[in-house]
């Protein structure tokens, strides 16, 4: 049995999570500042936040990799004497990194939302968000750095001292979290259905923010791994929760990239289908088939109602049925799809074949 329980492990599977999630990360912030060059966008605070908070996500990305190395993942009694107490410093190191982490993801979130969305419904709900995840960062910073009295015993339980009940903390402390993040998802959602827009598109611009709901899951997910906690074997049962602290602040990066590459995504798509088309008509052309271009049903008529552009209007209050213009989201967004224009917000009707 004792050797048995010396050989359980949990290090590979730990190991592979957190390099492969910080790799993830790494790579969409590496094409949300490609995407902001190619539309010849200078970088916002929420930019420089995000790059801020890749460097965080990073760091504990580092310490959980270094907590796998001194024992995390193996039973805490089968863990050399010599390497345990490296393990509990790293792993009392890690929880205010980690928070710290998430707070200063959230406000690039709410940084993006307040360039993109410049309305008093936003901002409001953006200040109100910002403050609360400020004050739960500092609170939880300060428990997670004071659990113990004296500090060292968080890291040397063998000194005389007393400590709160950490599993009762660590769950305290998990509710605001996902709760915050299910709060700032949903933020512009409101303003988003009620835009003078097709039902598709409110939709599809909705399902661009809301990419973020995996966050949510990996914040849910990572509490409820938390009950599983033994203070008796914190190796053992701290180590999935933590490396999920990895995976949530890696998916939360990705999160907030994600509306801002999609401009990169749909120009490269946009390539693909030129180059088919290109191919398609030289093989019509070849065969004796006349190609038709948009220029020659133009030609015949008036202009299609599939290239005007709706919801534009003058800035300006909401409208009395309580739903907003287009452009009353004030200055363009180039950064997501379907709200393009030049100073003007606006959705093309087109907006999937231009």
């Amino acid at each position: 049995m004792a050797s048995s329980r010396s050989e359980e492990s949990t290090q590979s599977k730990q190991r592979t999570t957190t390099i492969v999630l910080a790799i993830l990360a790494i790579i969409f912030l590496i094409l949300r500042l490609v995407a902001r060059r190619m539309k010849r966008i200078g970088l916002g605070v929420d930019d420089w936040t995000l790059i801020v908070g890749l460097i965080f996500v990073l760091v504990i990305a580092g310490v959980n990799l270094a907590c796998i190395q001194y024992g995390m993942g193996r039973h805490t009694d089968t863990i050399p004497p010599v390497e345990l107490p490296i393990f509990f410093k790293l792993s009392y190191a890690f929880e205010p990194l980690y928070i710290t982490t998430v707070g200063i993801i959230k406000l690039s979130v709410l940084f993006m939302y307040h360039r993109i969305f410049p309305v008093r419904l936003i901002k409001i709900g953006g200040y109100i968000l910002g403050g609360i995840t400020l004050a739960w960062v500092i609170s939880v910073d300060l428990v997670a750095i004071f659990q113990c009295h004296p500090v060292a015993k968080a890291y040397e339980p063998t000194l005389p001292g007393h400590c709160i009940q950490l599993k009762a903390a660590l769950i305290g402390n998990g509710v605001p979290n996902f709760v915050t993040d299910i709060l700032i998802l949903a933020l512009p959602a409101r303003l988003i259905w009620r835009l003078q827009a097709t039902l598709w598109q409110r939709v599809s611009i909705i399902g661009v923010f809301l990419t973020g709901s995996f966050v949510v899951f990996a914040s849910i997910y990572r509490f409820s791994l938390i009950f599983i906690f033994n203070v008796n074997d914190v190796a053992w049962t701290l180590a999935d929760a933590q490396t999920w602290c990895v995976v949530e602040t890696a998916a939360g990066v990705i999160s907030a990239c994600l509306p801002t590459t999609a401009p990169l995504v749909k120009t490269c798509t946009k390539g693909f289908i030129s180059t088919a088309r290109s191919l398609s008509k030289s093989n019509f052309t070849q065969s004796g088939t006349r190609t038709f271009s948009k220029g020659d049903a133009g030609a015949t008529g008036s202009n299609s109602a599939g290239n005007r552009m709706t919801g534009l209007r003058a800035e300006g209050t909401h409208r009395s049925n309580g739903s907003y213009g287009l452009s009353e989201l004030g200055p363009v967004s180039r950064d997501i799809p379907h709200l393009k224009g030049k100073g003007w917000t606006i959705i093309s009707a087109d907006a999937e074949s231009d």
